[in-house]
C-alpha cells in the first residue's frame, strides 16, 4: 500500500470576514448615493427648488400671454380699439399729430 500525504487545511480568519466586508462595501456604497446622489435626498432638494423656479417662471409667462392676447384682441376684428390702433401707428411710422404736445427730454449720458 501506498501513503498518501495528507495536508491539513487550516481556514485563514480573514475568510470569515469576507463575506461580512463586501457587504459592508455595498452597503456603504448605496447608502451614499442614497444620500448625495443625483437622485438621493439633497438631490431631490435641488430637483424641488428648481421646480419650484419653474412653476413661478411659468405662472409669469401666463399672465404675460393673457396680456398680450388681450392686447391683440383689441387689434383685431369687431372690437378694434382706435386709440390703441393710433398709438401704435404713430409709434410705428413715427409721425406725430398736429394737436400733439410733445416734450422732447435730453438723452441720458
Amino acid at each position: 500500500m501506498s501513503s498518501m500525504a495528507t495536508r491539513q487545511y487550516r481556514p485563514s480568519p480573514f475568510r470569515r470576514l469576507a463575506l461580512p466586508a463586501v457587504a459592508a462595501v455595498f452597503l456603504g456604497y448605496f447608502t451614499y448615493h442614497a444620500f448625495h446622489g443625483e437622485y438621493g435626498i439633497a438631490g431631490r432638494a435641488q430637483t424641488e427648488s428648481r421646480a419650484t423656479q419653474l412653476r413661478a417662471e411659468l405662472d409669469r409667462l401666463k399672465r404675460e400671454r393673457t396680456e398680450m392676447e388681450k392686447r391683440v384682441s383689441m387689434l383685431s376684428g369687431k372690437t378694434l380699439d382706435q386709440d390703441l390702433l393710433d398709438l401704435h401707428a404713430r409709434d410705428a411710422l413715427n409721425f406725430v399729430d398736429p394737436n400733439d404736445l410733445v416734450i422732447l427730454r435730453p438723452k441720458a449720458k
